[in-house]
């Protein structure tokens, strides 16, 4: 099979006879369709690691996949041959505390596909713990299924935010995951949402897809747009998807008094927030980490054509070309959205 290997930061090449992994009793080998590129591939391209994941050997990364089953495991109930699935990229131990409690996200022992030493997805096979696979229905679509993993991410933001009908959302950072939480937050009922995002077409996008307005918030004020657009109430919720320190103040400073703020951006390891800001308005501050038990649910919503993440897919390149796949999503010149490798 192909599969595209990093051997260090800046050094990514496709091999083409690599060997199929094997599939054992308990798990499912997997066709591989459609990949998306996320903002951990970027980083792992130019510095070779992410906090304590580091490329030390050949590494495949990539952790958004769908793909179609083409052989399981005698052990296997369930899958068969030709089911075309979503694949969920982390595999915790389902032992823990925090398993059982069904916050798998936050096991400490979780393989998680792409992330060093786990081997991604940019490649045309994988074998796979058929317990985090989703069958994909007729109506979804390889490219819907492969960004079920954004989509998990934006559902499991707004559930932590708990929106409610009505409220007002305040969403800063109009990239993959921002795109995300607007259409998460459609579906909950938000009475308006308001998103604040530098790059002039990532605004224009994000207005398609559902957002009420798109701030500017280097040429405009955020805390006094958003004073205007709500006639002084502020907001109900803000969803930090930048992890970008500034836009994490201004986005607590957008808050009403007992409003929530939900972090989900990852960005420098601290950030300097306006504390008595917190106190005064006596914040809900959230923490969200990737997602569980949120596939099903994205899928579900899918089907039912409440979400359309294919809108904010702006390029698709073939595997051989991964490393134009790369540079093009991490480069601020391109009008570049979500960018999708298939195989």
């Amino acid at each position: 099979m192909k599969a595209a290997f990093l051997r260090k930061a800046g050094d990514l090449h496709v091999e083409s006879n690599v060997p199929v992994p094997e599939c054992t009793a308990d798990s499912v080998l997997i066709n591989v369709k459609e990949i998306g590129v996320c903002g951990s591939d970027l980083h792992y391209y130019a510095e070779g690691r992410i906090g304590d994941h580091i490329v030390t050997g050949p590494h495949i990364l990539g952790h958004e996949a769908s793909g179609i089953v083409v052989e399981t495991g005698r052990d296997v109930h369930g899958f068969a041959v030709g089911d075309r699935v979503s694949i969920e990229p982390g595999v915790p131990c389902m032992a823990c505390d925090l398993c059982r409690e069904g916050r798998y996200n936050l096991c400490e022992s979780v393989h998680f596909s792409g992330a060093p030493p786990y081997p991604g997805m940019f490649r045309e096979y994988l074998t796979h713990d058929p317990r985090f696979l989703v069958p994909l229905p007729e109506k979804v679509t390889m490219t819907q299924g492969a960004l079920v993993e954004p989509l998990a991410v934006g559902r499991n933001a707004l559930r932590k935010a708990g929106v409610r009908p009505g409220e007002t959302v305040l969403i800063t950072g109009a990239g993959p995951i921002g795109f995300s939480c607007i259409e998460m937050a459609v579906v909950a009922g938000a009475g308006r949402i308001i998103v604040s995002e530098l790059v002039p077409y990532q605004r224009a996008k994000a207005l398609e897809i559902g957002a009420d307005a798109a701030i500017d918030p280097v040429n405009e004020n955020l805390v006094e747009r958003v004073r205007e657009l709500t006639d002084g109430r502020m907001c109900d919720c803000a969803i930090e998807a930048t992890g970008n320190g500034a836009a994490i103040s201004d986005a607590l400073q957008c808050l009403r008094r007992g409003g929530r703020a939900v972090w989900v951006g990852m960005g420098k390891p601290t950030a300097q927030i306006p504390h008595a800001e917190v106190i005064r308005r006596e914040a809900t501050i959230l923490g969200v980490y990737r997602y569980a038990n949120d596939f099903e649910p994205v899928v579900r919503l899918l089907e039912a054509g409440r979400l359309r993440p294919e809108r904010w897919v702006s390029h698709y390149f073939p595997l051989e070309k991964i490393v134009e796949a790369i540079t093009t999503a991490a480069n601020p010149k391109v009008e570049r959205l979500k960018v999708v490798v298939t195989t």
